[in-house]
């Protein structure tokens, strides 16, 4: 009898939950931040600002639909000073009445992007 191979999904170390509009994260084992500007609704535009540590520059980010495919919305980002991002982006209406976001934080130089959660209703 063969033994079954088991394939661990492992959850990724860069990861978080926007509480109250803020997430805070690390990148490198250095912390860093992401916070909404603005307050999160769908067909507005939102404004989230990114701390980064020094040194480390965002290539892009992505926000996808978790419990609904929404496609891939891009977040407009640029660099205001040499540790912080600004960047905004509008999300589409859904049918879920709570939906589950998650924003891939693409970093120059990484393999895997932060992973940062938000819900809309």
């Amino acid at each position: 009898m063969q033994g079954k191979t088991t394939r661990v999904i492992q959850e990724p170390a860069n990861h978080c939950e926007f509480v109250k509009g803020r997430c805070d994260f690390q990148i490198a084992g250095k912390p860093a931040r992401a916070e909404f500007i603005t307050p999160v609704a769908t067909e507005e535009s939102v404004t989230v600002a990114f701390t980064l540590p020094s040194h480390i520059s965002l290539q892009s980010v992505w926000i996808e639909g978790e419990n609904m495919y929404m496609g891939q919305i891009p977040v407009l980002v640029e660099n205001e000073s040499e540790n912080s991002w600004s960047g905004w982006f509008m999300l589409g209406s859904c049918s879920e009445p709570v939906m589950r976001w998650k924003m891939l934080v693409n970093i120059k130089g990484r393999t895997e992007p932060a992973l940062l959660y938000f819900t809309t209703s």
